[in-house]
């Protein structure tokens, strides 16, 4: 007969304290504090499990275990933390869980089928729409480089779209055939768009996996569950390239630019000379230009496809420096925008390549636009006009030329770039270029050196 464990008082439980370790051993030192289960009686196997006090308290925790076999498994069943949960109310809800389990039911798997069900009654509850609008929150403060608010302002888009066909639509209910549903009107004409719309859908079913909300496949994803509904998008759209002017066309376009006396005229006429990016211009700020030493440093995290610590030195012919010397350096940014804006708009560059367009076909008919596809030349292409002239005109390596655009796409071009002859290699290439945009005079031919 198992010995029966007299009955404690509350003021006894009250008492209650962890224990200490009685005996060295490979885990705990003789004296330090431990965990202590007391059996207080009036039930078997119920006890008040101690813990020792944690830092700034007095007393540690404590709570009711009932200790019990259910058929051959042992089971410790939680019935709440002392003194929430008195003495007696732990007595009368230990003889309950008896009960129960002489009854047949086990009390801990009970417990789980409980919280299972009320797990699914909260997947049941949150729509697409309220968890797109928690994922926004949460995206939208991580976004970094050059322009996080466009970055938002996609996120935004996709989102819209999303809530527009399936926000309502229980997250547990979500299916291929809704996904479907939100792509298919876009797929095959704004493919990129449409691209962004499933990522985000995607995105979103996992932030409800993460919660317990859903489980399965996840019903955005292409491989498991879009193929075959869809056709792949690189099968419908194919990247174009932005549109550009001839070079032959360059030396005409540039008379053009310089009789305009605006930023964004200057801002473009910056970008010419030094080939980078019209983002990468637009948020040009004075620290990264060092003017004694001629060179502009972008950082990783405004340029695309980038490690954001690395960084890319641009190399400045004299007219660029010219043009950072004329621009007011009362501000954050090399180029301010109009009305109070901190920099110039999005647009600027290109607007201006469009009215020097305009101005041409007024003045001789030509303007300047790209054969390929007979669309106007945009200050991106400006890039393709250098590439152009760089390998139809001049004998510098392409590495040169590539390192120009920032293109690096091996190890080899990346160990290329951080030695100073190749930078200075760059800065012959820049100024050939820039006497060439000028004056329409050809560079000298130069002997070719392998990088």
């Amino acid at each position: 007969m198992p010995k029966k464990v007299p009955e404690m008082s509350p003021a006894q439980v009250r008492n209650l304290r962890h224990g200490v370790v009685k005996k060295d051993s490979k885990m705990r030192k003789a004296g330090e504090p431990c965990v202590a289960y007391h059996r207080v009686g009036g039930v078997d196997g119920l006890v008040l499990q101690c813990r020792p006090p944690a830092a700034g308290q007095e007393i540690g925790s404590r709570s009711w275990l009932l200790v019990t076999t259910v058929g051959l498994r042992r089971r410790e069943i939680g019935l709440g933390g002392y003194p929430d949960v008195s003495l007696g109310e732990a007595r009368e809800q230990a003889r309950q869980r008896k009960e129960e389990i002489r009854n047949g039911v086990d009390p801990v798997e009970q417990n789980q089928e409980r919280k299972a069900r009320d797990r699914e009654r909260q997947r049941k509850q949150v729509t697409f729409g309220e968890l797109a609008e928690e994922y926004y929150k949460i995206k939208e403060v991580t976004f970094r480089g050059k322009n996080p608010q466009r970055q938002r302002n996609r996120l935004r888009n996709a989102i819209d779209r999303c809530v527009l066909e399936i926000g309502d639509v229980q997250i547990g209910d979500l299916t291929v055939e809704d996904v479907v549903r939100v792509l298919s009107p876009i797929w095959t004409t704004q493919t990129p768009t449409a691209t962004r719309v499933r990522q985000t859908i995607a995105q979103i079913w996992n932030l409800a996996e993460s919660r317990k909300l859903v489980f399965g496949k996840n019903p955005a994803d292409w491989d498991r569950s879009l193929d075959g509904w869809l056709a792949p998008a690189k099968r419908i759209h194919h990247t174009r390239h932005k549109p550009a002017m001839r070079h032959h066309d360059l030396p005409e376009f540039m008379k053009f630019l310089l009789e305009r006396d605006t930023t964004p005229a200057r801002a473009l006429e910056f970008q010419i000379l030094t080939i980078a990016r019209p983002t990468e211009v637009q948020f040009a700020e004075w620290p990264e230009i060092n003017l004694d030493e001629g060179t502009w440093t972008i950082p990783g995290s405004k340029m695309k496809n980038r490690n954001p610590n690395e960084l890319h030195v641009v190399p400045l012919v004299p007219r660029a420096i010219e043009i950072l010397r004329s621009m007011p350096q009362s501000g954050r940014y090399v180029f301010p925008g109009y009305k109070g804006k901190e920099q110039i708009s999005e647009n600027a560059l290109n607007n201006t390549v469009k009215a020097i367009h305009q101005e041409s076909l007024k003045s001789d008919g030509k303007g300047f636009m790209d054969p390929r596809y007979n669309k106007i030349a945009c200050a991106h292409g400006m890039r393709s006009c250098f590439k152009n002239f760089a390998a139809a005109r001049t004998d510098f390596d392409d590495v040169v030329s590539e390192l120009s655009l920032a293109h690096l796409d091996s190890d080899e071009t990346r160990a290329a770039y951080l030695s100073e002859q190749i930078l200075d290699r760059r800065l012959q290439l820049l100024n050939a270029y820039a006497r060439y945009a000028y004056t329409g005079k050809l560079p000298r031919k130069r002997q070719r050196k392998d990088f």
